[in-house]
């Protein structure tokens, strides 16, 4: 997959991105929009317009660059904290099946909207002097208020225990700082990684 942003004077993001998928025909998936939304898409089969991958990945950059998108760097979004409270340091059965359940949803979510992707997760004791255990699912996205809404929105709607999550941000540029607690369903203004 690659993805190209581009920022509008009216401050909109756009993207434009394309990923291959291979089952009986391989196909190349062409989807673009406003960071957000679901956008477009535009399906091409291999071989067809173009003989080979490499030969559209050259074409898409050269129209996409052309017109002022360019790959997000390092430095650029948010990194999204996912936390749900767990009881034990590996997690129940259901706790898995939750981590596997909101993985998912959320790589759908995310990526259908041009906002970012999962990133990973990791389970243990945080960082409280208190012994607690979280389960934390990390979410690169490229506009941190769109990407916390559109997480927020989809594991109420998918009832992944919404009611537990604390959702927290860092810049990707602050490598070094802590994350900030955004959003608490509980209302619990404390956060641990």
């Amino acid at each position: 997959m690659l993805t190209l942003y581009k920022k509008e004077p009216d401050g909109r993001l756009l993207y434009a991105e394309y990923w291959i998928e291979e089952s009986q025909v391989i196909e190349v998936v062409e989807h673009i929009g406003t960071v957000g939304t679901s956008g477009t898409t535009k399906r091409m089969d291999f071989p067809g317009v173009y003989d080979d991958k490499d030969e559209f990945k050259i074409d898409f950059l050269k129209r996409y660059t052309g017109q002022g998108y360019e790959q997000a760097s390092e430095q650029d979004g948010y990194m999204l904290l996912v936390q749900y409270p767990i009881k034990s340091m590996a997690g129940s059965k259901r706790d898995l099946w939750l981590k596997d359940k909101a993985y998912e949803v959320l790589t759908s979510e995310l990526g259908w909207r041009g906002l970012g992707f999962v990133d990973g997760h990791d389970m243990g004791k945080t960082a409280n002097p208190v012994t607690q255990y979280a389960m934390n699912i990390y979410c690169f996205v490229m506009d941190e208020k769109l990407g916390i809404q559109a997480i927020k929105r989809v594991l109420r709607e998918m009832r992944l225990d919404y009611t537990r999550i604390k959702i927290a941000s860092r810049e990707r540029k602050n490598i070094d700082g802590e994350y900030v607690l955004k959003h608490s369903a509980k209302k619990d203004l404390e956060f641990y990684v």
